[in-house]
């Protein structure tokens, strides 16, 4: 027991070196590609959620936050980071998405030891959710913005097409991995609402001084969707490998 309780304290201080370094950094744990940001910290938490004790995944994810509020204080890239100055946004956001990783990993677990078929269920819940996503955001645009209906209609389909095309190519290799990949999914996703939620909840003021209001709505989807996606699409290329093969380690000690 306390070989575990050491092993879990040294893979905890390990990942938080690694979010550290990815916060501070530039161009490693935020993307900035012109106005687009890519966040990929999220990746460490997640792998941390899956291998540590609730209390190390929980300690990763406030310090994620911290590390975003930290960055946002002292060199912010763009006018929106002045929100992640707030805590409730910063770092409320990122230790509720470990706790929403912490209990999908859990479900899944239950879904692949109870019911029948079980990788089926996992691969149409993730399409499910991730295709009313991109749907709704669609309709989004076409309601607040002056854009033509039928491309747009268009792109969302074509983005949802490459999406599950991607994500079945990807499980159907190592149908036995589908629990890491579904989840490291759904988490990212879940990861990008909970961050533009709370920036719209609790700095509306400083979002609507740059995004008109009666834009907001369509304008936070489609953020959701295209940097969500994305997002969750690395996390699973780059994630799964790295932690199948932590899992194996810490299986044979």
């Amino acid at each position: 027991m306390k070989n575990n309780n050491v092993q879990d304290l040294t893979l905890a201080s390990v990942f938080a070196a690694i979010i550290l370094v990815m916060t501070f950094v530039p161009q490693i744990g935020f993307i900035t590609l012109g106005p687009v940001a890519l966040t990929l910290i999220h990746i460490p938490v997640l792998i941390g959620a899956f291998l540590l004790p609730k209390k190390y995944s929980l300690s990763l994810g406030a310090l994620f936050g911290l590390g975003s509020l930290i960055r946002a204080a002292t060199s912010p890239t763009g006018p929106l980071d002045a929100a992640f100055v707030n805590p409730f946004v910063s770092i409320l956001p990122r230790v509720l998405f470990v706790i929403a990783a912490i209990y999908l990993l859990e479900l899944f677990k239950l879904v692949e030891k109870k019911v029948k078929h079980s990788n089926i269920w996992i691969f149409a819940i993730v399409v499910l959710i991730t295709s009313l996503g991109i749907y709704y955001a669609g309709q989004a645009i076409i309601s607040f913005t002056t854009w033509n209906e039928t491309l747009i209609t268009l792109l969302f389909f074509i983005i949802n097409v490459g999406f599950i095309t991607g994500y079945y190519a990807f499980i159907q290799k190592k149908d036995s991995l589908i629990l890491m990949p579904s989840t490291l999914i759904l988490a990212t996703v879940f990861h990008t609402f909970l961050v533009l939620g709370a920036m719209v909840l609790f700095e509306y003021n400083l979002v609507t001084t740059y995004i008109p209001s009666s834009e907001l709505f369509g304008l936070i989807l489609s953020i959701a969707v295209s940097n969500g996606l994305v997002e969750a699409i690395l996390a699973a290329f780059i994630g799964t490998p790295i932690l199948y093969a932590l899992e194996q380690v810490k299986n044979k000690r």
